[in-house]
């Protein structure tokens, strides 16, 4: 059996609506800037529960507009190392520091107590990630130190689409919400990204920059082309629309997957409060001490044909760039490059059978049980 660590899904009848639309939108050759970008903005801002959605052709491209709305030209941004390296590089594209925190083991989410060592007189933004699905636990928290310290807290909830906390869905919870469309994603357009917020003059600058800085016949800022394309609108329209069960699929598998791991000894996996409802991205798991999760994937792949995958190692401040850029070196934050290294992700997507979960685990238990620890 092949199984594979993600898959894009588009229900069968979605497929014949939208090809319809893309068939209509060649014959009105209205390929951008047409009626599915704006019907796409609406519906999303609508489920996230917030005034604006920004339709940009990237989730980086969502977070650097972002930051540069709120001009951190020479300030400091604190940015979890446990994310995938683009929340830190739009922080420099942005023309801003980004200050790489630690992580909870817990949670494998930022760290508050890590965070509010990080501040100083430049920090201007915190930015919040939504790991594998997961808005942290301690969310309140982070919104209390933003207030303490007159600090601005953005979401970059790329894995978050639909997660909630407290009844609130990412992309709600700060002045300002990155989500991406990539394929792996809970939801794609293939590729594509959407800024979420209630503040009208951040959403005004957003759909400037993605269009070369224009304001009506004008160009008033220097802009990119960061559009979304009509036929990229069409498909996340139909994704948005099987979002919710989507989502209740990956959570019953996320559900056997746990029921099955308790036998193995030595596996952890991460606890979801009750107040959470948790996306499932991706559904990561901690091995024992001394086990490498990089070792254990490479059987996986090899024996079992089992594709997984880790989020993410090496973390942002072990990345090549960043230990050039900013001088990090091992030990500077020790409780993600201990864990990181034991934790690996199974194969999460919403077509994924009981056949395949059960193969999963078992093959992950007989790995397990020849590695040495």
């Amino acid at each position: 059996m092949e199984v594979p660590s993600a898959r894009p899904f588009f229900n069968n009848e979605d497929i014949k609506f939208i090809l319809n639309d893309i068939e209509e939108s060649l014959k009105t050759g209205i390929l951008t800037f047409g009626p599915n970008i704006k019907k796409f903005e609406s519906l999303f801002a609508e489920y996230i529960g917030v005034k604006y959605a920004i339709a940009v052709n990237s989730g980086t491209s969502s977070l650097e507009i972002i930051l540069r709305y709120f001009n951190i030209k020479e300030k400091e941004v604190i940015v979890p190392t446990n994310s995938f390296v683009a929340s830190a590089n739009t922080v420099i594209f942005a023309g801003g520091k980004p200050i790489i925190a630690d992580i909870d083991p817990k949670t494998l989410c930022i760290d508050p107590s890590d965070v509010l060592k990080k501040i100083t007189q430049k920090t201007k933004v915190i930015m919040v990630v939504h790991l594998a699905g997961l808005i942290p636990p301690q969310m309140k928290e982070l919104q209390e130190i933003c207030l303490d310290h007159n600090l601005i807290l953005i979401e970059d909830a790329a894995h978050a689409h639909g997660a909630m906390i407290d009844g609130k869905k990412a992309g709600s919870l700060g002045v300002a919400g990155s989500f991406s469309f990539f394929p792996t994603k809970l939801m794609t357009t293939g590729e594509g990204g959407m800024i979420t917020t209630n503040n009208e003059k951040l959403a005004e600058l957003a759909k400037s920059l993605r269009h070369h800085g224009k304001e009506g016949d004008v160009h008033t800022r220097l802009g990119y082309n960061w559009r979304m394309s009509e036929v990229n609108a069409i498909l996340g329209i139909y994704q948005l629309k099987r979002l919710d069960e989507n989502i209740k699929k990956r959570n019953e598998v996320a559900e056997k997957y746990s029921n099955g791991l308790k036998k193995i000894n030595g596996i952890d996996t991460i606890f979801v409060p009750q107040n959470i409802r948790h996306s499932y991205y991706k559904y990561p798991i901690i091995l024992p001490r001394n086990m490498d999760a990089f070792k254990l994937g490479e059987t996986l792949k090899k024996m079992y044909k089992i594709a997984t995958g880790t989020l993410y190692y090496p973390p942002i401040h072990l990345q090549p760039v960043y230990k050039q850029l900013f001088g990090y070196t091992e030990g500077m934050l020790p409780v993600a490059e201990e864990i990181l290294k034991r934790e690996l992700c199974l194969p999460m997507f919403v077509e994924m059978s009981d056949e395949q979960i059960t193969y999963v685990i078992e093959s992950l238990t007989e790995t397990i049980h020849t590695m040495p620890v």
